[in-house]
């Protein structure tokens, strides 16, 4: 006959999970999300996330980001300018305004650098951005109708110096004793992100929510490229 085993804690641990479990129970019953702010992702490391990086002249997608869209090789960009957002979706390569974000070849994907300098030109005026700089911006994930995007938020860039070329051997020496060299890896967040944790839990929930398309355009409207109105030559 088989009997049961029992593990019988020694009367000091019993005493102390007694007082968690009470303390648990405490938290529990008045627990609120009032005060609390969600901690921005980008405060963290982020190496491996999706992200894309805008320059002046072009953008490209990390390879986190191609990997998350399996099979996907042609994308819309779109952009919203009062949400200051970009989204992708993937689409098919002969769609209207379909854009090729990666290289694609039997055993792999890869992305690659996509050149728009008329895009970028309206991103960095609509940003108000700083031309010698380039922005990284974290991508999110996301299903609307069925479908899975990225929504990247423009208004938490992480900014980086490019970096430049001396015209000269003159302005090399002359500038050696006065400036600084700029370390274009190293990454800075402006002072509004880095001297907060977040936003709080109920604008960060009504931010999350992408509840419908209105309002973003795809970069052919975007860079003056409208198509015809239906009747219309």
């Amino acid at each position: 006959m088989n009997e049961e085993n029992t593990t019988i804690m020694p009367p000091e641990k019993q005493i102390v999970q007694d007082d968690r479990d009470a303390r648990a129970e405490e938290l529990e019953s008045a627990f609120s999300y009032d005060g609390y702010q969600v901690v921005r992702k980008e405060l963290f490391a982020h190496l491996r996330d999706p992200a894309i990086v805008i320059r002046k002249d072009s953008i490209t997608f990390n390879t986190a980001c191609i990997t998350g869209l399996e099979d996907v090789v042609y994308v819309h960009v779109m952009f919203n300018n009062d949400l200051k957002r970009i989204v992708v979706r993937g689409c098919d390569e002969n769609d209207k305004d379909a854009l090729r974000w990666c290289v694609a070849k039997p055993d792999k994907r890869k992305s690659r650098k996509m050149s728009c300098k008329p895009f970028a030109t309206l991103v960095y005026q609509k940003m108000g951005w700083d031309s010698e700089c380039r922005y990284k911006m974290l991508g999110y994930r996301i299903t609307f109708e069925g479908e899975t995007l990225y929504v990247f938020d423009l208004l938490v860039p992480e900014i980086f110096h490019e970096g430049q070329r001396k015209k000269n051997a003159v302005d090399s020496q002359d500038n050696a004793a006065s400036t600084k060299p700029v370390n274009s890896r190293k990454g800075f967040y402006l002072d509004d992100i880095v001297g907060t944790f977040g936003v709080p839990v109920e604008e960060h929930r009504k931010e999350s929510e992408v509840k419908q398309m209105d309002g973003y355009v795809s970069m052919g409207i975007l860079t003056g490229k409208i198509a015809p109105e239906a009747g219309k030559d």
